[in-house]
Formats: C-alpha cells, sequence, structure tokens
C-alpha cells in the first residue's frame, strides 16, 4: 500500500516522455486501437524518433550551410513516414483522433527542441 502511493506521488505529467503526455494521451485513447495497431504504432513511434535523432546527427555531423533548414526537411520525412505507415494500419474512424494526436506531437516536440536553444 504504501509503495503504491509513493509511486503515485512520483510520477508526474512532466516526468512522461513527449508522446504520452495527457493531452495526446486524449487522442491516443479516442483511437481505441486493437493489440495489433497498438503493436504498429510502438514500432513506428520507435522509428520516427530514433529516425529524427538520426537525422539531426548525420546533418551536423554532414556540417555545410543550411543545417537547421536540413534537419527540418529530415524530421518532416520522419513524420510523414509515421503518418503513413499508421494511417495504412487504422481505421476511417480512427483517422481523425490520429491526425490530431500527431499534429500535437509535432508541436510538442517543436517545443521542446526551442527549449533546448
Amino acid at each position: 500500500m504504501v509503495a503504491s502511493s509513493w509511486a503515485e506521488s512520483e510520477i508526474t505529467a512532466e516526468d512522461l516522455p513527449l508522446w504520452l503526455k495527457p493531452e495526446l494521451l486524449v487522442h491516443l485513447s479516442a483511437m481505441n486501437m486493437n493489440k495489433s495497431q497498438n503493436l504498429e504504432f510502438r514500432e513506428a513511434l520507435k522509428e520516427c524518433l530514433t529516425g529524427m535523432q538520426r537525422v539531426v546527427q548525420r546533418e551536423i555531423r554532414k556540417g555545410g550551410v543550411n543545417i537547421p533548414k536540413r534537419i527540418e526537411r529530415g524530421i518532416n520525412r520522419q513524420y510523414s513516414d509515421f503518418d503513413k505507415h499508421m494511417k495504412a494500419n487504422l481505421t476511417e474512424p480512427q483517422l481523425e483522433s490520429w491526425m490530431r494526436y500527431l499534429e500535437g506531437l509535432k508541436v510538442l516536440m517543436a517545443e521542446q527542441q526551442f527549449k533546448r536553444r
């Protein structure tokens, strides 16, 4: 009993990764994905996030001009691939919630990036 109340008191919305923030969980919940869709979502999300890291690392390593613009284009490609993958695995009624989730994720990720500068 004590351990469970301690664990509950220790976890806050700020502790959650960006893709699990409460404002995004609402949309994930509304999608009501089945087990297969949940697995696809996790894999596609992982690929998107690791792909973004690779884009940033690659462009910084390459150097040159317009690094921020090249990073932005690479990140947009990752989001596009994530979107295509999920749209192929979701039903029509789930798509509106998916679009809201993806747009919210983009906003949160951009805000996080802005904070790092």
